[in-house]
């Protein structure tokens, strides 16, 4: 088979014994020769059922088997998964020797922020309303594996004494909930693998003697537990074969450990080093400029990225004068790149952090392009789906308390707070699980008996369906039997007919997953859902991507736009303070690498920040780029967008010329505005027509300023698309509306 690998892929391929660290610049090419060397191993006859490949994302997973397949010709039996995926199956098998049920419940974050919640209340001094940051101090414990109280004494010295105490306790409380609960958490299905291979030897011996051959993707992203799950597995045939790049490192902030990929060759004596460096995504320009960023860092392997495709007008760099203009400014170049040769889904709007979307979303609304912001709320975050998806985690795990409090009284059926605050007493005096106490009715009092009994029968019908039905028929049989369809289709309420249409929605997920994979059972589906992340979910809809640059790791764009570049937004307040830059710059080496064709750096003089107007200056990133100077220089305008524009230098390369033109025009349809639709107008006297072109200033006695996006017709018959801010774009017959109308002069 024939990859077309470069000279070093080659060799990284064909280097198959004993430890190899590839160190893979951005696009570079690194997922070719992870498929190329599974390929050539089970062309030299190695069995696929001893290869591993362990990846950061189900949709890089999926990639890569498909590849794969495509590559041998056919489906093999190489392990291919995240991290999480592969210690959720191994768990599922041997869970039990460690004391579990291996119908354990996987938490998402957000079910485990509801149980630190819960916790917090039973804690005299802990606050509820920091349940996020209590979280966060766990999973910080659980990737370092350590217990409560090891973790108390390496934080109390270095925080408030009293604080320490508290984290201490509910971190304790919170794993007792979470055993009593059969429940894991993301992080406890790599510290109960661990716990599982140093407990049982002869569990670890087994995957090792299976594991022949172990890949590791994107190796800088490891942390601290996943680097000890790879030694304890490698540790038996000493063939690992691991990708990544320093330079890409920045999720430290979730436990990723940049020295992880520093340290590999002290840690595996004798490793092979391969340095992938030729880009085959990016421009010359582009790679200039993340080259010149990217050597300022210290923690780093020395590389630098080079490609053949030579260009003259990939990167523009603009200052503008304020927050507004700057959203503004992007707008309109999305208009013109779309107008030349781009499709929507073909660009990407980054940010440092979501709060700095708001301006561009309000932008795109005004400018008709269709947009989708990542972060937001996911389909399987949405309150429906996480009750109607609690039903069917209850039928598989009845000890999930978590689930017993969500849908105990959804859809309402009379249980009322005094009647689920006994349900808790009960099981906490008898040290039972909520349905344990279900189940047993004569501990509870008369009235909370009746009041329960509705939903504990649902729960029993549920419970035994699982063991007989497919997937897709037990979540129909869920929708039914639980009342939410009646409940949801009775209401009366638009809301809850978009709901049901949600859960509908969700039957057809489990449909689609049940053809995918014939052999599937309720849990494995259950599992793909908790493991599901937001990069997931991007599908190839036309729509301009808004996002922060960690959620776009991995992903590319022809068209790529860097906003917000000011000191203390990027690199962050934080960062500054906490002399965290090097991570910062490598984010801006990650953003800048995102692009194919065109690259566009803004930062803005002024901001509306904190409730206040302030003075920014720019990003020192965008004084280490390359002989930047700003290539526009804005005019304050009381219309947000800066209508007047000065070209002046870009970043040493000629930059398009008529780029910062304001002519765009709406793709999406437009309303009828204004008078339109009077009929029978008396003759107009007076108007020139003529001057009402694109691009022309005007003011409207009702709407206010604006700016002529597009025209059609002559004369009388001519009709005018004005776009305004805050209101969108309105249609005028100019034979009506003119009288209403005034020109704005340009300065």
């Amino acid at each position: 088979m024939d990859f077309k690998l470069n000279d070093e892929q080659q060799k990284a391929v064909l280097a198959t014994d004993g430890p190899v660290l590839v160190i893979a610049g951005a696009g570079s090419g690194k997922t070719r020769v992870l498929t190329a060397r599974v390929c050539h191993l089970i062309e030299i006859g190695v069995d696929p059922y001893n290869i591993l490949a362990i990846t950061f994302t189900n949709k890089a997973a999926n990639e890569m088997k498909e590849r794969i397949a495509k590559a041998i010709g056919s489906d093999t039996a190489v392990w291919t998964s995240t991290f999480h995926s592969m210690c959720a199956k191994i768990l599922r098998f041997d869970i039990d020797k460690i004391g579990y049920s291996s119908d354990f419940t996987i938490y998402t974050e957000q079910e485990s922020e509801r149980v630190v919640k819960r916790v917090c209340e039973t804690c005299l001094d802990a606050d509820p309303k920091q349940k996020s940051e209590y979280l966060t101090h766990i999973s910080r414990a659980k990737t370092l594996a350590m217990s409560p109280e090891e973790y108390y004494f390496a934080i109390h010295e270095a925080i408030n004494e009293k604080e320490a105490q508290i984290i201490r306790q509910v971190y304790s409380l919170y794993e007792q909930e979470l055993r009593r609960s059969n429940c894991l958490d993301f992080d406890d299905l790599l510290l109960k693998t661990v716990e599982l291979f140093e407990n049982c030897p002869e569990v670890l011996e087994r995957y090792q003697r299976r594991f022949k051959y172990i890949h590791v993707d994107e190796f800088q992203d490891t942390n601290k537990l996943q680097y000890r799950i790879v030694k304890m597995l490698a540790k038996g045939s000493g063939n690992l074969f691991v990708v990544g790049d320093e330079d890409q490192s920045i999720y430290s902030w979730r436990g990723a450990e940049i020295r992880n990929i520093l340290d590999f060759p002290k840690d595996f004596p004798g490793t092979q080093v391969f340095k992938l460096e030729q880009n085959y995504r990016s421009t010359t320009s582009i790679l200039k400029v993340a080259n010149s960023v990217i050597k300022h860092n210290a923690a780093r392997n020395d590389k630098n990225l080079w490609c053949d495709k030579k260009d003259e007008n990939s990167v523009e760099y603009y200052e503008a004068y304020n927050d507004r203009e700057e959203a503004g400014q992007v707008a309109r170049t999305i208009d013109y790149l779309c107008k030349q040769d781009a499709s929507y889904k073909d660009i990407a709007v980054l940010v440092r952090a979501n709060s700095l979307t708001r301006a561009f979303e309000e932008e795109f609304n005004l400018h008709g392009i269709p947009y989708k912001v990542f972060g937001g709320f996911r389909f399987f975050e949405r309150k429906e789906i996480k009750d109607a998806l609690a039903y069917v985690r209850l039928a598989i795990n009845p000890s999930d308390n978590d689930c017993v409090l969500r849908v105990v009284n959804y859809p309402k059926r009379g249980v009322g707070n005094s009647t689920v605050e006994e349900l808790k007493e009960v099981a906490a005096k008898n040290d039972m699980t909520f349905f344990s106490v279900l189940i047993n009715p004569q501990l509870l009092s008369a009235n909370s008996q009746k009041k329960l009994a509705p939903f504990t029968d649902i729960a029993l019908k549920l419970i035994d369906a699982v063991k007989t039905m497919s997937p897709a028929e037990l979540f129909k049989y869920m929708v039914g039997v639980s009342g939410l369809e009646t409940a949801l289709k009775a209401s009366g309420d638009k809301e809850d007919e978009n709901r049901l249409e949600n859960i509908y929605e969700l039957v057809n997920a489990v449909n689609e997953f049940e053809e995918d994979n014939p052999d599937s059972t309720v849990s494995d589906f259950m599992q793909s859902v908790s493991l599901v992340s937001d990069t997931d979910e991007m599908d190839d809809k036309n729509y301009v991507t808004i996002a922060t640059i960690h959620a776009v790791k991995g992903l590319e764009f022809d068209n790529v736009f860097i906003v917000g570049c000011d000191e203390g937004i990027f690199p962050s307040q934080r960062s500054v303070m906490n002399g965290d830059i090097e991570e910062e710059r490598r984010l801006m080496y990650v953003a800048i690498t995102r692009a194919r064709k065109r690259l566009y750096v803004f930062n803005a003089k002024q901001r509306y920040r904190f409730g206040k107007t302030e003075s920014l200056n720019k990003s020192r990133f965008i004084s280490e780029m390359r002989g930047v100077q700003p290539s526009v220089r804005f005019e304050n305008s009381s219309y947000g967008g800066g209508w007047n524009a000065e070209r002046r230098t870009t970043f040493g390369v000629n930059a398009q010329k008529n780029i910062v033109s304001s002519s765009y025009e709406t793709k999406n349809k437009v309303a009828l505005g204004g008078f339109a639709k009077q009929t029978q107008p008396s003759k107009p006297s007076g108007i020139n027509f003529d001057l009402y072109v694109k691009d022309t200033i005007v003011e409207h006695s009702k709407f206010g300023r604006g700016i002529i996006i597009s025209t059609s017709g002559e004369g009388e018959d001519k009709i005018a698309a004005i776009a305004f801010q805050g209101l969108g774009v309105k249609r005028f017959s100019l034979a009506i509306a003119a009288q209403h109308l005034k020109i704005v002069p340009a300065k």
